[in-house]
């Protein structure tokens, strides 16, 4: 796992992994929490070259089942989330280094709110099978890769229609890639849905866009 970092950032626990010189990518978790599969991309981003912060939203719990990731997603206080994740936000911008945010599912929903703030939000931006519109002023974020899958019950295609069209009247161009025959949860090893094809194309494209 490389260089790693426990630290706190307010109520939220950020851990840190890769060289300290990298370029930051911030990732955001999907409703399960911090799990293998999201450690395991944060090691593929460090051995890429990049820092990488993992916030964890829900204080180390960590659920295997749909009803208890419910749960806990629903139990969120979204205001506050974002409030946090905007000091981090801020001060990942303040250091005047181009940064990087990654979303899954839920945490693509607060990854796309990000870039609505401005100078403090992220230069790039990947969201997988989630997102948002940014609301607010997108100025930084010139980059936006949405990971999707047709006919998706937990990113609809209103939710679709909502996050492109919201970057759009901001000013930017979402690239979206569609896999075809490709679940929810396709990119997270261990979860339901995962797809070894899909996920490894999904690799690809992320790591060789962000890597270095």
């Amino acid at each position: 796992m490389g260089n790693t970092v426990n630290g706190t950032n307010g109520g939220i626990g950020v851990t840190g992994i890769g060289p300290g010189e990298g370029r930051p990518v911030l990732l955001l978790h999907p409703w399960w929490g911090v799990t293998p599969a999201v450690l395991e991309w944060a090691d593929a981003l460090a051995a890429a070259g990049r820092r990488v912060l993992v916030p964890d939203l829900y204080g180390g719990r960590v659920v295997d089942t749909v009803a208890e990731a419910e749960a806990l997603a629903e139990g969120l206080d979204h205001g506050a989330v974002l409030r946090e994740l905007g000091v981090i936000a801020d001060g990942l911008s303040g250091r005047g280094r181009p940064w990087a945010a990654v979303g899954f599912s839920l945490g693509a929903f607060f990854a796309a709110r990000l870039a609505g703030r401005g100078a403090a939000g992220p230069d790039e931006l990947v969201l997988f099978y989630g997102g948002w519109s940014p609301g607010g002023e997108v100025g930084r974020t010139r980059r936006v890769e949405l990971h999707r899958v047709p006919d998706d019950p937990y990113f609809t295609e209103d939710e679709v229609a909502e996050t492109v069209e919201g970057f759009r009247r901001a000013g930017v161009e979402p690239e979206v890639h569609v896999y075809e025959g490709a679940g929810h949860w396709f990119a997270e090893r261990g979860a339901p849905g995962f797809d070894g094809d899909a996920h490894a194309l999904a690799r690809s494209r992320v790591i060789g866009r962000l890597g270095g």
